[in-house]
């Protein structure tokens, strides 16, 4: 099992409202600091070796030098280890001087952080990060998972990601399960990694119950 560390505000905003409050030049700082209270918060909940998973503007990595060296010294701060790692991208961000952020990639992964792309499917980069560097994972976008078993052409993009994700020996998983019926198409397509409301919601300041649903 693993769990998610996501940023929000002071209320539960959102990562946009948060990150949509701050001046442009503060943005990136803001992000990789946000992951030092992630690691913390960790440490203090104790994941005794669960994963932990932080989310990370792509451009976080090229806009601030340091942020590989920053990740790793803050996750041995608080006790945890890289192996316990993972940091997500998102697709939805423009990645300039893709060779530095590749490099700061592949720094994180030598290091034995977990590498993953996260709302495969909802940007537009996605096939080019696939092409650019190989994440260990990928997480499919809640708008592809969404009442996937009534929607052929969404099977059939679902499909065609697991052949790919098969070839280049990237796990997968998928996000925003909300119905018993999603998870059951997903798992017989070959899923075996969920998240979404169906097996435990988002909670302020701690971590949520997880429960593992019944099939009728």
């Amino acid at each position: 099992m693993a769990l998610e560390a996501l940023i929000r505000g002071k209320d539960g905003d959102t990562p946009t409202t948060y990150f949509g409050s701050l001046k442009p030049e503060d943005v990136y700082s803001a992000d990789l600091q946000s992951k030092k209270t992630a690691f913390a918060m960790a440490s203090a909940l104790g994941l005794n070796g669960k994963m932990l998973s932080v989310n990370l503007l792509p451009m976080t990595l090229v806009n601030e030098p340091d942020a590989v060296s920053f990740l790793i010294d803050e996750i041995t701060a608080h006790g945890l280890v890289p192996e316990q790692i993972i940091v997500e991208f998102t697709e939805s961000e423009v990645i300039s001087r893709f060779d530095t952020f590749s490099q700061a990639v592949k720094s994180l992964k030598a290091a034995g952080i977990c590498v993953a792309i996260d709302h495969f499917g909802a940007g537009f980069a996605g096939l080019q990060l696939l092409s650019r560097f190989q994440p260990d994972r990928i997480k499919i976008s809640r708008e592809l998972i969404t009442d996937v078993h009534k929607s052929g052409p969404r099977q059939a993009i679902i499909q065609a990601i697991i052949k790919c994700c098969a070839s280049l020996e990237i796990m997968i998983s998928a996000v925003g399960v909300e119905k018993p019926e999603e998870w059951m198409w997903l798992e017989s397509a070959g899923i075996e990694i969920f998240q979404g409301n169906l097996f435990a919601q988002a909670c302020l300041n701690g971590t949520p119950s997880v429960a593992w649903p019944e099939k009728k």
